[in-house]
């Protein structure tokens, strides 16, 4: 599997003034199949996504063999995976598109910044590096929690950039009004793009906020297009073991063969 994880230990960006590691997962035809080109997902908290050993709580999604397992399968395209690592002390603010609070602590949020990072910096050396495809309809997004957050607000006000979109148990309550607003707002990227929705049954609070949401969503959905999954996971919590365990169904909707 080595030959195929490819690290970057201090990717810069000039917009957040920081650097952080980025790993990427190629898929197993890549240095063999030379005139191929792959979609991309792109997904947050990439300290988790992997094998765990960096993983908050020791527990990694093991995305990579989920993904292999289902290319083997049939069931999803050949892709390839960007492991962004979060800031740990600054994640909730690059996560947040708006000011807020979290315990007693005032967080500044920095999601435009993160967001121009992603966008303007990240995308651009990946599509120049690797054998990518770089359009809307062959370029993911995935997070849970307020990476589910981040991908919601990044995702709905550039479809035109990332064109599917993997929302797992989204911190939702943060600027619940505003998510709202920003669905109004956003509602032809309800058309334009494709998107996996949930949230575990025992989560806490996070059900009022994600109900409300999601319904604003399916309000203006036209469910004849089959391009958004929304999903209640029973007994599911807002763990990372939770996320492995149902990492599959959202690969398979967001880029599953036809």
């Amino acid at each position: 599997m080595s030959e195929r994880m490819l690290k970057i230990k201090e990717f810069p960006s000039n917009f957040l003034n920081n650097t952080r590691e980025i790993n990427i997962y190629l898929p197993s035809s890549y240095f063999d199949v030379p005139e191929k080109s792959y979609p991309v997902l792109y997904m947050h908290d990439g300290q988790n996504i992997f094998d765990g050993e960096r993983a908050y709580a020791g527990v990694g999604w093991m995305v990579h063999e989920v993904c292999d397992w289902l290319v083997n399968k049939g069931m999803i395209r050949e892709l390839i995976i960007i492991g962004i690592d979060n800031m740990q002390e600054e994640r909730l603010s690059e996560y947040a598109h708006t000011d807020g609070r979290y315990k007693r602590d005032r967080i500044k949020g920095k999601g435009k910044l993160y967001e121009r990072f992603l966008i303007e910096e990240l995308k651009p050396f990946v599509d120049s590096s690797l054998r990518t495809l770089p359009n809307p309809e062959d370029t993911g997004l995935m997070g849970s929690s307020m990476g589910g957050l981040v991908t919601f607000n990044i995702g709905f006000c550039n479809p035109d950039v990332f064109g599917k979109l993997g929302i797992i148990s989204p911190s939702f309550w943060w600027g619940t009004r505003t998510n709202i607003q920003t669905v109004n707002k956003y509602q032809d990227t309800i058309l334009k793009s494709r998107m996996w929705i949930d949230m575990g049954t025992k989560e806490s609070f996070l059900d009022k906020s994600f109900d409300r949401v999601v319904e604003c969503i399916l309000s203006k959905y036209d469910p004849t297009k089959g391009n958004i999954e929304a999903h209640w996971i029973i007994g599911a919590e807002h763990t990372e073991f939770d996320w492995q365990r149902r990492v599959h169904w959202a690969l398979i909707h967001l880029f599953g063969l036809e």
